[in-house]
């Protein structure tokens, strides 16, 4: 597989994954924040805090007493993004991701 195609495997999977594992209350984060750029021989995937300088706190624990001290429904959404990413990536790779 050359690199171009390794690149390309993993832009694909961060386009299949942006609508259902980005919070996309507005879309702004799902639709516009989250971005990949080539460094090297890597391919990093972000969120551009300068379009969503709100991220971060879409991963904290809270509860909210204006929704009836429910947990924040978000949290915990970048680790399973990051683990079905890798488990997608490697699916596409026809390989494994071992820690």
């Amino acid at each position: 597989m050359t690199r171009q195609e390794i690149i390309q495997a993993a832009v694909s999977v961060v386009e299949e994954m942006r609508a259902a594992y980005v919070p996309h209350d507005t879309g702004n984060m799902a639709n516009n924040a989250l971005n990949y750029r080539e460094e090297g021989d890597e391919i990093v995937v972000y969120m551009d805090e300068s379009i969503a300088p709100y991220f971060p706190f879409t991963e904290y624990p809270w509860t909210s007493p204006r929704w009836g001290v429910k947990k924040n429904p978000n949290e915990g959404w970048v680790e399973r993004f990051q683990e079905e990413f890798a488990r997608r990536f490697a699916d596409k790779l026809g390989g494994k991701i071992e820690r």
